[in-house]
């Protein structure tokens, strides 16, 4: 089976569209969402209808998710991202909370674990380290492991006697050889890696590859919505550069 991976949506209905889009044009039937649909972005009613009608789509919760459904503290988010929770939940209707609040913190089956974070703290630990995937070996069993929350694409490998590896992800990444993988797509909605492109994988279960893409998609038009909504100026201008 192929599944389009992909998380940190964020209220980006333009660059969700664009990867949904490229996803499809390649074969993509199956989705693997790793949370944060709504937050920081103009659309999060769009983005949570386009998932809610998307066939063969597995997700589950993010931190901005988990707080604009009430069921996180908004007081752990810096005063940007706080503004755009409480505007996501002024925007979203009935059905489209339901859908989120209704997200598990935790997926898996015989393809795949999925979680928003990490395995241990899937909605508040941001693995960015060899020692963290170190410490989360424990927390899950089917490998890969799907995680978003740093908006990072990156991998991590548990190599010769379990020594820990991780590197930014290449345009291919082979998983059937020895040891589990964790695996970062990267974000849809506000990449942090210095490449503006949406970024999103396709996951070969029967091949055993991981293959990454940037896809480019209208970042002016987000930023021209989200003046006209008079939202925080700098959570438009990243999008311009990446970070």
């Amino acid at each position: 089976m192929r599944y389009g991976v992909f998380s940190d949506v964020h209220g980006n209905y333009v660059a969700l569209k664009a990867v949904l889009e490229f996803l499809r044009k390649n074969g993509v039937k199956d989705f693997l969402c790793c949370g944060d649909i709504v937050g920081y972005g103009p659309q999060p009613l769009e983005c949570a209808e386009e998932l809610m009608s998307l066939p063969g789509l597995t997700a589950v919760l993010g931190n901005h998710d988990a707080a604009a459904v009430g069921r996180m503290d908004i007081k752990w988010f810096n005063a940007n991202a706080a503004w755009a929770i409480d505007f996501a939940r002024r925007r979203l209707t009935g059905r489209a909370l339901d859908f989120i609040a209704g997200l598990p913190e935790r997926a898996e089956n015989a393809d795949f674990t999925m979680v928003h974070g990490s395995p241990r703290k899937p909605l508040t630990e941001y693995l960015l380290s060899e020692g963290q995937f170190s410490d989360n070996f424990g927390g899950w069993t089917v490998s890969p492991c799907f995680i978003g929350h740093s908006h990072m694409p990156l991998f991590f490998r548990e190599g010769e006697r379990g020594v820990p590896e991780t590197d930014f992800l290449k345009p291919a990444v082979k998983l059937r050889v020895k040891g589990r993988f964790m695996i970062n797509p990267g974000s849809v909605g506000q990449p942090r890696d210095g490449d503006p492109r949406a970024s999103c994988g396709v996951y070969d279960a029967a091949s055993g590859t991981f293959e990454l893409y940037r896809v480019f998609y209208d970042v002016e038009a987000v930023q021209q919505r989200m003046e006209e909504l008079r939202m925080p100026a700098l959570l438009a201008e990243r999008l311009s550069f990446g970070f």
